[in-house]
């Protein structure tokens, strides 16, 4: 899956840092055609502008804006610089016959995991009012966010939280968020609070697991980086360590 993201994103994004940007919706898996570079098409989102003129899985994408496909560039500098609305014109492999469109670009959606299989590079769910400790100190524009999906009873849990604790002092103050999310009884998180360990950072009870279940959350602890747009880049589960973490944030502080 890791791969597949990092395809889709090449896809996706333009010149900004940002994952907020007009897209094509195309998901899809690098090949050959005639000793050229080829992209077989894996997915098509159903809101995206090459559904709209009929591009469907199986399809072989072979050139852009008339040039035959060479480098992943051409795509992200047909992109780069363009709205949504604006068309690109697609040369299309099917059957043996080519076909050129022109594809709309539509507006990227914020969930986008019906297309990938994965969270990465959806944009996360708007929070509720369930900060049961230090929702005062939510920020309002990060420059990014580290969640933590997390139980008290879980022993690598136990172990992230002091991490995440320096992790947030050390870069809190310098645009860093941290939230930890759990869906346990709230008595239950607040004598942990009290009496194990007091997270300085916003602590969200998820009682009806809604984020859970739509990040497809099946251990803990898993975690989650959050760009200063909200959407993820990243997920991955187990204690990280401080080390580990000071690296992924590399670039997202700046």
């Amino acid at each position: 899956m890791r791969t597949l993201s990092k395809i889709l994103l090449s896809l996706f994004l333009v010149s900004v840092a940002s994952f907020a940007a007009p897209w094509l919706g195309l998901s899809f898996k690098k090949t050959t055609y005639s000793n050229h570079l080829a992209l077989d098409i894996k997915g098509v989102h159903p809101e995206s502008g090459c559904f709209a003129v009929g591009i469907t899985t199986g399809d072989t994408l072979v050139g852009v804006n008339g040039q035959t496909l060479t480098d992943m560039s051409q795509i992200q500098s047909a992109i780069s610089g363009h709205k949504a609305g604006d068309k690109i014109k697609l040369e299309i492999l099917r059957d043996g016959k080519k076909r050129t469109v022109d594809a709309t670009l539509t507006e990227r959606p914020d969930d986008i995991s019906s297309l990938t299989g994965s969270a990465i590079g959806s944009k996360i769910a708007e929070f509720g009012k369930n900060f049961y400790k230090n929702g005062e100190k939510r920020k309002e524009k990060p420059k990014a966010t580290l969640l933590d999906f997390w139980a008290t009873w879980c022993g690598p849990c136990r172990k992230t939280l002091p991490v995440l604790a320096n992790i947030y002092k050390k870069y809190g103050d310098k645009g860093l968020e941290v939230i930890g999310i759990s869906e346990e009884p709230l008595e239950t998180l607040n004598a942990f609070y009290e009496r194990q360990h007091a997270s300085p950072y916003p602590l969200y009870r998820d009682k009806t697991k809604d984020l859970w279940r739509r990040y497809g959350i099946r251990a803990v602890p898993t975690l989650m980086l959050l760009d200063k747009d909200g959407y993820i880049k990243r997920v991955w589960s187990g204690a990280p360590t401080e080390y580990m973490i000071e690296q992924i944030l590399k670039g997202e502080m700046d």
